[in-house]
């Protein structure tokens, strides 16, 4: 193979490789990638076969002259579309693919790396799920050893490169470590680049993991649309409590997510003119903490990490009294207690609430008298409808009136998410009357058109129930198919209350332990960890991140300090406990002495292993070669870069008589190596240090000679009388 072959084909392969996640963005369309990718592989197999087509200027300006008008179309169609990336990412795959069959000069290989790493770059900005992870891996090692062999070819590169033969690439294993330590050294690079905004990602493209996929949730309910939200488990919060134990059964668990006051044509909806803003509490310690019930009832905490839901709602746990918020973000109720903020949230919006022992329904009822109206809607309510309530609920209290309503509907009514058929006007009706069966939505909205029909303020609530525990990092994680309706409804003795009038066996249910649930809580936590801490990591995080750092750092160096005081630390005025006196004085030093020591034994140890490795490591027939120039140079010999190896042994010999027999083994073992492209042998490369060594002993001996003769014969001379 020829260094121009060779070349062709690398740049053909990362060509192919560059575009690869730019149509799963939906940023690139799939018969473009095809037309680019298909042309690509023609160019690489003429390469293979060494008969490639180099196009002239004559065609390079029809070409460029031609794609101007098709050009100038898709960038007006994508400007009205509100995004030129597409039209850009079009004009570089033409590029690149008429570069590629205009190559002529060494310079147009460096055009053609330059526009793939555009599109390398474009692919990376649209892309946000974690598979882009390896994908980055795998460009950045290829793109490694496209350009280490580019510069191996060059250095060997004669007259004609492409008659040329090719030599083995003979440094794979450092670009390998090389690529290794781009990426160690790029994590703590990401972690500390300073952040002066939030991150610059504000939500994830169609196929890449996010809004697109995300059903089963939003600010209207419609009845008359059904869809299998049980079988989707895209995860909608995770949750992570500081103590699970207070938290009872996982499958209990509820998170709600919007409060209706309003039924008309099937459809529920919250006035948008009722919700209230909540006030928060400013505090530099814990941020902006948002208030719904007394601190005083507090018994647990969590953290909340919420995806994209196309909608309104902050989904909260049924038992929450705070919310605390990093951002500036103001939070509203609406008249059934439910959180909502200003805009939709698109990407993951993380909080922290404190919870109490029980349900916590933060109605307006009591503040607000348009909120008792709200709750007594009678909007899409029939006469057969009232009368079937009042015929349940019969006499008595008005609790016990409820708790006949819901088991009513829980004994006497079906679950189903079979509508296959049902064209009615008013599916409640339907539902009730013909059916009777239905999903959550069903139920939830007979009881509360049924309790206000009877005088008893109710509200149709959506949100989750259930949630199961990823043991991979103790957190819960909820899931679109866990996605729920109920009932809030109020009474002078119990005030608000949650009933659930669905069934047991249309309820979600928490999967049980098994290997595939396994693999999806493994995957489940590295898409979250992907998502918190690389699209969604801001100032604040690093913030915190320097914050917990100077805090670990300043206790290490007191616990240091205070090894050498007898004193205990004590409280200052603040009450926050500081070391003695010593601690300030220049004392400090000898406190921190043996930490110094300690270091400096740790830095001689890694040099002692480093030391020994490389000297325990073997050598190649290149390596051992570069060695003896640098030994012989070292050693007096002059040995310019272009020194051939048979003239520099021919010349070591004459300068270094002694040097003759390591001399001829090294470089003979090299240019086998290196020429007649023969791997030398495990014993072969241990032997190269040996040599090394009698090359070493021999430069050592003649040195200690030509110091020796110029004594003797001083010595020899016959001294003054």
């Amino acid at each position: 193979m020829t260094f121009g072959r060779e070349k062709r084909m690398w740049l053909a392969a990362l060509a192919l490789l560059a575009p690869i996640p730019l149509p799963f963005n939906s940023a690139l369309e799939w018969p473009f990638l095809f037309s680019y990718a298909i042309c690509v592989i023609y160019f690489l197999q003429r390469a293979e076969q060494g008969s490639w087509i180099t196009l002239n200027n004559w065609a390079l300006n029809f070409l460029g002259l031609a794609y101007l008008p098709i050009f100038a179309f898709d960038l007006r169609s994508a400007f009205s579309r509100g995004n030129a990336v597409t039209a850009l990412l079009h004009l570089i795959l033409f590029l690149v693919v008429v570069k590629l069959f205009s190559i002529r000069r060494e310079k147009d290989k460096w055009h053609i790396v330059v526009a793939i790493y555009f599109l390398f770059v474009g692919a990376m900005a649209t892309s946000s799920h974690v598979s882009i992870l390896p994908y980055l891996i795998v460009f950045l090692a290829f793109s490694l050893l496209l350009l280490g062999r580019f510069a191996h070819l060059h250095m060997m590169n004669g007259a004609d490169q492409d008659a040329t033969p090719v030599q083995a690439l003979p440094f794979r294993v450092p670009l390998t470590l090389v690529t290794l330590l781009v990426l160690s050294v790029a994590i703590p690079i990401f972690a500390t680049m300073p952040r002066i905004r939030e991150p610059f990602i504000l939500g994830r493209g169609p196929g890449s993991g996010g809004m697109a996929r995300t059903t089963g949730f939003s600010d209207s309910v419609d009845l008359s649309i059904t869809t299998s939200i049980r079988g989707n488990r895209n995860v909608a919060l995770r949750v992570q409590y500081a103590d699970d134990v207070l938290i009872g059964d996982p499958s209990n668990l509820r998170y709600k997510g919007a409060a209706y006051d309003r039924y008309q044509s099937r459809n529920w909806f919250r006035t948008p003119q009722r919700i209230k803003a909540l006030t928060p509490e400013e505090s530099p310690s814990v941020g902006r903490v948002f208030r719904l019930g007394s601190e005083d009832d507090v018994v647990n905490t969590a953290t909340i990490f919420m995806e994209p839901l196309r909608s309104m709602s902050l989904i909260t746990p049924v038992e929450t009294l705070s919310i605390r918020m990093d951002r500036s973000t103001m939070l509203g109720i609406d008249p059934g207690g439910a959180v909502t903020v200003p805009v939709r949230p698109a990407e993951t919006v993380r909080y922290d609430i404190e919870l109490a022992a029980r349900p916590a329904i933060h109605a307006q009822l009591d503040a607000d008298p348009e909120s008792e109206l709200s709750a007594l809607d009678l909007g899409g309510l029939t006469d057969a409808i009232a009368d079937l309530a009042r015929e349940v609920m019969g006499e008595g209290s008005a609790d016990e009136r409820l708790d006949r309503l819901e088991q009513h509907l829980l004994n006497q009514y079906d679950y189903t998410v079979d509508f296959l058929g049902r064209t009615g006007e008013d599916p409640l009706d339907d539902f009730l009357f013909v059916y009777k069966s239905g999903h959550c939505e069903y139920f939830a909205s007979a009881m509360v058109l049924m309790l206000r029909s009877q005088g008893i303020p109710a509200r149709f609530v959506t949100g989750f129930l259930g949630a199961e525990l990823n043991p991979i990092e103790d957190y819960y994680v909820v899931r679109q198919q866990n996605a729920h309706a109920w009932v809030e409804a109020y009474t002078e003795s119990r005030g608000w209350q949650v009933y659930d009038p669905t069934p047991p066996d249309g309820r979600p249910t928490v999967a049980p332990q098994s290997l595939s649930l396994l693999a999806s809580q493994l995957y489940d936590y590295i898409t979250f960890r992907w998502d918190r801490y690389v699209l969604t990591y801001g100032a604040d995080d690093q913030n915190n991140f320097f914050r917990r750092v100077r805090e670990r750092l300043q206790n290490f160096w007191s616990k240091v300090a205070s090894q050498e005081s007898d004193e205990p630390p004590v409280a200052n005025e603040t009450g926050i406990e500081t070391d003695n006196e010593q601690f300030q004085s220049p004392s400090i030093w000898r406190s921190r002495l043996p930490l110094g020591v300690l270091l400096a034994f740790f830095g001689a140890t890694v040099v002692i292993i480093m030391i020994g490795w490389n000297r325990q490591r073997l050598l190649s027939g290149q390596g051992a070669y570069l060695l003896l120039r640098r030994r012989l140079r070292n050693a007096g010999l002059d040995v310019p870069d272009t020194l051939a190896p048979l003239e520099l042994q021919r010349q070591a010999v004459e300068s270094f008589p002694g040097v003759a027999e390591p001399t001829r083994y090294l470089i003979g073992l090299y240019l086998r190596e290196s020429f007649a492209e023969r791997q030398l042998a495990k014993s072969e490369r241990q032997s190269l240090r040996l040599a090394l060594r009698s090359l070493d002993d021999a430069l050592r001996e003649h040195h200690r000679r030509e110091r020796k003769g110029p004594r003797e014969d001083v010595d020899d001379l016959p001294t003054a009388a």
